[in-house]
């Protein structure tokens, strides 16, 4: 038991250094010239679909200029697709990842 709990105190002591907090950092940063135009597309998500229908989920995508993604049977996970493939509309050359981080980043901003 002692071998447990010194691994787990040896995991968070290295999960919590200042190395960890620069990575957190870094990829923030690298989010950051996109977090202005995500940060509109969730906001504009979040006025568009208070009710999650199909018809405000294509009226969104009509407005971001993009096809329509109905198939998924979460609706949020449908909105989160919209305001993906819009976000990839305007920067096509940007990564997936990056794409999710700034999602993430906005909606994070959006609900404080």
């Amino acid at each position: 038991m002692k071998t447990f709990w010194t691994k787990l105190t040896a995991f968070f002591a290295k999960l919590f250094t200042r190395d960890f907090w620069s990575r957190v950092l870094q990829g923030i940063e690298t989010a950051s010239p996109y977090l202005e135009v995500a940060y509109e597309f969730v906001s504009v998500a979040a006025q568009m679909t208070p009710n999650r229908t199909d018809d405000e989920l294509i009226a969104l995508a009509n407005k971001l200029g993009v096809p329509a993604i109905l198939q998924s049977q979460d609706k949020g996970t449908a909105i989160r697709d919209t305001v993906a493939a819009a976000l990839k509309t305007r920067f096509p050359s940007l990564s997936t990842s990056l794409i999710n981080r700034a999602i993430e980043l906005a909606y994070g901003a959006l609900r404080s």
